[in-house]
Order: structure tokens, then sequence, then C-alpha cells
């Protein structure tokens, strides 16, 4: 008994032994390194772990999780041509919240990392290139003379273009135009101011007119007058030219002004008309005069030439007005 009893205890100290000595064994050495930049370069709109370090292993077992330690962002890249400065120690913060055990790994970070974005130049020939495309498109007549660029544009590497977002007259002979970049990683916005004509085709009087006439089809043309000498009050739809009577008159080639047009009236002061007037189911009619000038359904003073009483009617049409009903 005594035998087995030391027996027992030969192998529990055995044991202990063995426990203690894998304790005070060395941990197996990290092998995945990282070894931050002082500078870098970025593309894209995010600043991954693979811009700011080299990170490497020669334990082929490392390649999964290297990849993966690559993708961790650590911050929003600045604009094109731009640069920042990243804290080492916010790389580190960074690392820890995706879950990364800094422990785990052997990495060395200067104080300070200076992050810049790449970017391109735009050209002057491609921004004419794009803005030309656009006004052909476009129902304005616009001749661009030049296009002012006080400074260089940068946009990323990997957009894939310029586009015209939209025109505006700034004052007469001068345009602002808003570009935008392609949209690769992030999209870029800009404006640039042009020099440039714009052309609008505007109604204007084929032959001198009087005051008093009304504007035939055969009286106007259309013609293409700078925009710089359209003033505000003039008329740009022909329709609103054709068959409205002028209250001053217009010299050949001259733009009409709304206020020298109107609605002539279908009846005038001082012509006979006939009066028509409705009781319900009952109708009469007589002659009179107008008193004064009256459009379409419009309701002027009419004298009876029978019983010399002025009524107040309706324009029906010319020499045409009625009394009562609907």
């Amino acid at each position: 008994m005594k035998r087995i009893v030391l027996v027992v205890l030969g192998v529990v100290l055995g044991v202990l032994a063995t426990t203690a000595f894998a304790e005070n064994l060395p941990s197996p050495p990290t092998t995945i390194r990282l070894v931050g930049r002082a500078e870098t370069v970025v593309t894209e709109s995010t600043i991954r772990l693979s811009d700011v370090a080299q990170i490497d292993s020669p334990n082929l077992l490392d390649d999964e999780a290297i990849i993966q330690l690559k993708k961790i962002a650590v911050g929003a890249s600045p604009k094109a041509g731009e640069s920042q400065v990243i804290e080492g120690t916010q790389i580190l913060e960074k690392l820890r919240d995706q879950g990364v055990r800094l422990s785990s790994l052997r990495y060395s970070f200067p104080r300070q990392v200076t992050v810049t974005r790449a970017y391109r130049e735009v050209k002057l020939d491609e921004i004419q290139r794009v803005l030309t495309s656009f006004i052909s498109q476009s129902d304005r007549h616009i001749d661009v003379k030049q296009i002012v660029m006080d400074k260089p544009v940068r946009i990323p590497t990997d957009s894939f273009g310029l586009e015209v977002v939209s025109l505006q007259t700034t004052q007469p002979g001068h345009l602002g135009v808003d570009f935008k970049s392609v949209a690769g990683s992030d999209e870029v916005r800009f404006q640039l101011k042009a020099i440039a004509d714009e052309w609008r085709v505007m109604p204007v009087a084929m032959r001198p007119l009087t005051r008093g006439s009304i504007v035939s089809a055969g009286d106007v043309q259309l013609h293409k007058i700078n925009g710089t000498s359209v003033g505000r009050d003039a008329v740009e739809n022909i329709g609103d030219v054709v068959g409205r009577s002028l209250t001053k008159d217009v010299g050949q080639g001259e733009m009409f002004k709304a206020g020298a047009i109107i609605v002539p009236p279908v009846v005038t002061a001082g012509s006979r008309v006939a009066i028509v007037f409705r009781f319900g189911r009952l109708e009469a009619t007589a002659t009179g005069v107008a008193l004064e000038n009256g459009g379409f359904n419009q309701e002027i003073r009419v004298r009876n030439e029978g019983s010399k009483k002025v009524v107040v009617a309706k324009v029906l049409e010319a020499g045409l007005v009625s009394v009562g009903g609907e």
C-alpha cells in the first residue's frame, strides 16, 4: 500500500513539474509585422491600413489575416490634391476598434503619417469639349468665347470625366457653369466663368407698322438676336404678337414690347351692335351703340337705340351683345 501511494505521488509531482515548465516557456513569436509609413498617397475616398503601413509575414498561414488587416479603414481621404496628417496613435485605436489584438502583432508607426490624395489636373480643352456638348443638347443658342480658369482644377484620378450640371446667366455676356466629376470613388463639384454670347430667336417687324394696326402673320418674322440687346419687356413668343393691336409705331426689324401690344377689342366704342335680351325662355332683340370697348365675354355699357336706356351687356362676338340669361 505504501508503495502504491509513493508511485501516485510521483506521478502527480511529475505532472506538476511538466506544467510549471510549460508555463515558463516563452510565447510563440508573433509573425505578422506592421511597419507604418511617414508619407503615403491614396487614390480612393477611404484611407485603408494598407495605405499607411507595410503588412507582411513569413508565415503562409497568416495570409488571410493579412488580407483582412489591409481592408481596415483608418479615416476619410482628403480632397484631390490635398493632404492631411493622421496620428500614429489614432491608427492603433482604429485597430483596437476593429477587434485586433495588438499583442498578436509586431508593429511600429511614426508619430504622424501624412496622407495625400492623388489627383489629375483637368485641361482646358476637356472643359471646352464637355461644355460644347452640353450646349448642343440644350435649346439655348450660346457662343462661348472664353472659359476663365483662375486656378487649376483637380479631380480624383479614378473619376471617369466631367459633366455640366447647369448654366446660369450671371450678367449680360457672362455665364456661370457648374461642373461635376463623373463619380469614381467620390464626386467633385466646381464652378467656372465663361464669356459668351447668348442668342435668342425673337419676333421682329418685317415692315414699319403704325399705331392702332392689327399685327398679321405676314407682318412678323423670327430673327436671331444677341441676348444682351433684348430688353426685359421684349415679347419672345410670336403667338403673343400676331392678332394684337399696336399702341405705338414699330419700325422695321424692331422687337415688340409687351407694353406696346394689346388684345384688340371685339366690340369698339361707338360701333353699332345687336342686343339680345333673354328672360327665362323669352328672347328679344334690339339695336344699340357700344359706349366702350369690350373683349370676348367682357361686360360693357350699351345704349338701346329704341328706348335710349343704357344697359350692361356681355360681349358675345363682334357686333353682338347679350343682356340677361346665361
